[in-house]
């Protein structure tokens, strides 16, 4: 039972960090720290890996 506490531990941790990741990065865009041109590169480059759906 102590390794199901440790597992919902460290994924509640995985979650907020993830969240929080988030938040910073639609905060940075929003402020003008990363240009709208460089996230729809970033974006085409992902497309690209991922391929078409």
């Amino acid at each position: 039972m102590e390794w199901l506490k440790t597992i919902g531990i460290a994924g509640f941790m995985f979650f907020l960090l993830k969240g929080l990741a988030w938040l910073v990065l639609f905060a940075l865009i929003s402020r003008g720290v990363i240009p709208k041109k460089t996230l729809a590169k970033w974006r085409m480059k992902w497309r690209g890996m991922l391929g078409k759906r």
